[in-house]
This record gives structure tokens, sequence and C-alpha cells, in this order.
């Protein structure tokens, strides 16, 4: 393992130039007032009815974003170059129910 690197998620982030990279975390960091918490009582029943459909055979973090996708009638957006092609898949499916 080599420290610093990143992983598949923070690499891109690291990858930036500092300046950007010091306003992507601070954004992240310091977030609006406007940002809600949506309670797994909303999520985890979605996330188990869409097992064995458009959620098959997706991880957990993927699974929960399709979820909250479906209760929030929410667009996902995905890191360019680090596309979840199962997920994409799976949010056309339920775009289309």
């Amino acid at each position: 393992m080599v420290r610093g690197a990143g992983g598949s998620l923070s690499g891109p982030l690291l990858s930036l130039p500092a300046p950007r990279r010091e306003r992507a975390l601070r954004s992240i960091l310091e977030l609006p007032e406007t940002v809600q918490i949506l309670s797994w009582r909303a999520v985890a029943p979605v996330m188990a009815s869409q097992l064995d459909g458009p959620g098959r055979g997706l991880n957990l973090l993927s699974r929960e974003a399709l979820a909250a996708a479906s209760v929030l009638h929410a667009r996902v957006v995905m890191a360019r170059g680090n596309e979840n092609q199962l997920l994409r898949a799976a949010l056309r499916r339920i775009d289309s129910d």
C-alpha cells in the first residue's frame, strides 16, 4: 500500500491541483444548511424491494444510491471515469418502470 495514493474513490480527488483539491474538500466538509439526511426507515424497505429487481448484483453502496434515487426521484451523478455501469443500468431500469 502506498500511503497518500488514494483509493478508487479518493484517487480522483487527490489527483486535482492543490487549490482545486482544497476547494473540493472544503465544500464537502462545510455542507450548506440545506443538506438533509434521508432516514434509513425510508431507504431500507426500498433497498429490500429492489434486491431481486434492479438492485440485483449491486454492492451495498450502489443499492443505497439506487434506493435513495428512487425515494427522492433524484438523479445520481458519478465522477467521469469512475462510472458504475451496473448502477447506471439499474437506474435506467427504475426510470423505465
